[in-house]
């Protein structure tokens, strides 16, 4: 085996995992968006993540996860079987698109955002979202607008 052929390697499964993303793309229903597509050939497991703008239930995944199956998709691509599993993306996950945000109006973030170029963290309230801005609500602050472009890293805070 020559050194050319485990340099392409890669490459050529990068690209079929973007096809099998973007097939599997277009079989979910309005709403519902892929987050991540990952495939373990030590476990055959192919493990999907999905969220959705309304909340993620068991009647959900169920019905991606036939959507997936019946298309014959994973049966084309990996012809020695691999086990689907479709999952949410969970309450710990980032947030990382506009509709997750809206999804989360009223609950305490930890957000970390870009100011003049260095991170700054803290904890708010997110108020209200538009396709670009989140407002947020500080206990020690007026309410600001913070650009979704400025958001390095933001989370659901779990209390209990």
């Amino acid at each position: 085996m020559t050194d050319e052929k485990w340099v392409h390697a890669p490459t050529f499964r990068f690209l079929e995992m973007d096809m099998i993303q973007k097939h599997i793309k277009a079989l979910l229903p309005d709403g519902v968006f892929l987050l991540d597509l990952k495939e373990d050939y030590h476990q055959c497991v192919v493990n999907c993540v999905i969220d959705a703008e309304k909340p993620v239930d068991l009647d959900l995944t169920t019905t991606v996860s036939r959507a997936i199956n019946d298309s014959g998709i994973l049966d084309k691509e990996y012809p020695d079987g691999m086990v689907l599993q479709v999952s949410s993306a969970g309450i710990d996950a980032p947030l990382k698109y506009v509709y997750q945000y809206r999804k989360n109006i009223g609950r305490v973030i930890s957000i970390t955002v870009d100011r003049y170029g260095k991170p700054y963290s803290l904890e708010a309230q997110i108020l209200e979202v538009t396709d670009d801005s989140v407002l947020i609500q500080r206990s020690s602050a007026a309410d600001e607008w913070i650009p979704i472009a400025d958001i390095i890293h933001a989370k659901v805070l779990i209390k209990f």
